[in-house]
């Protein structure tokens, strides 16, 4: 949900965003991982210290470009585990990482700067 430029995150997503980041910055290998989730490195890792610091149950506040990065560092957790590692390494059902991706795609599209179709 978008509430000025904030996306807030119900409790039941806050684990699996934690889950997402840190595959992405210890659990696989991501070559070029500032463009590919689209925040450098470091205020990714300060991102989930920030997340790791929350109650459980606590609503999340992203803003635009942090939302954007979950979305990628989701795609590319999902791309990358597979149907069966997804859920050992998230507790996850991968079914339900396909079905936040889809919503996050409605909320935050990724741009393809390449392109000149409007």
């Amino acid at each position: 949900m978008l509430q000025h430029n904030q996306y807030v995150f119900g409790a039941g997503d806050s684990q699996l965003l934690r889950s997402v980041l840190n595959e992405v910055l210890n659990g696989f290998a991501v070559e070029n991982l500032d463009a590919l989730i689209g925040i450098p490195r470091p205020e990714l890792e300060e991102l989930l210290t920030n997340l790791n610091q929350l109650n459980d149950g606590a609503e999340i506040e992203l803003t635009l470009v942090q939302t954007q990065a979950f979305r990628n560092a989701l795609s590319e957790t999902l791309k990358e585990l597979g149907i069966e590692e997804f859920h050992t390494r998230t507790g996850f059902d991968f079914e339900k990482g396909e079905e936040v991706l889809t919503g996050l795609d409605g909320l935050v599209r990724p741009v393809d700067w390449g392109s000149d179709d409007e």
